[in-house]
């Protein structure tokens, strides 16, 4: 009589599901991230796109009587130049993040169903994770790529914005000069 416990066959415990679902985890995370910084970059592009059309309101140079001051007029006007440089790069860096990259390659769905339909779901999980990992490098290099975009975006918005607030405070005090 054979032994009960000699006849079964003895299973190798692996931790891929939990591998797996680990993987799939840190994915939706990189993509989510990816998402919410297109979101950034986006609303930095509709604002900036915005405030060209208010730089026009910005003053090319102070009203002063005095002709002696003259040359200080014209720094309102390069001040507005500066403004209007600052939103262009941070359109032109906003528009650069946002153009779309293809992204890792994952195991096309026919070469599961050809190559392993018969495997095991463990193997099968295997071969997923393998592929999913090299596709978060990629996910993660992207998401890391965007946030430094949209740093220097809002950066460069923000440089926009203290210019233009410098415009107007140069442009009332020298006219009251």
């Amino acid at each position: 009589m054979d032994n009960p416990i000699e006849t079964e066959k003895t299973v190798e415990h692996t931790n891929i599901s939990l591998i797996y679902s680990y993987t799939e985890y840190r994915i939706k995370l990189a993509n989510d991230s990816i998402n919410v910084l297109n979101t950034k970059l986006s609303s930095v592009l509709g604002f900036s796109a915005t405030s060209i059309v208010f730089s026009i309101n910005l003053p090319n140079q102070a009203f002063i009587p005095n002709p002696s001051y003259s040359y200080l007029c014209y720094s309102c006007l390069i001040i507005k130049i500066a403004v209007c440089v600052f939103l262009a790069v941070t359109i032109f860096i906003c528009v650069k993040g946002l153009i779309p990259k293809s992204l890792g390659a994952m195991t096309p769905p026919e070469i599961l169903m050809n190559e392993y339909y018969y495997d095991t779901d463990e193997n099968c999980k295997l071969v997923i994770t393998k592929t999913w990992i090299e596709a978060l490098k990629e996910f993660e290099m992207l998401r890391d790529e965007k946030a430094k975009i949209a740093n220097i975006a809002i950066t460069a918005l923000c440089g926009a914005a203290l210019l233009a607030a410098c415009s107007i405070i140069l442009a009332s005090i020298l006219s009251m000069l």
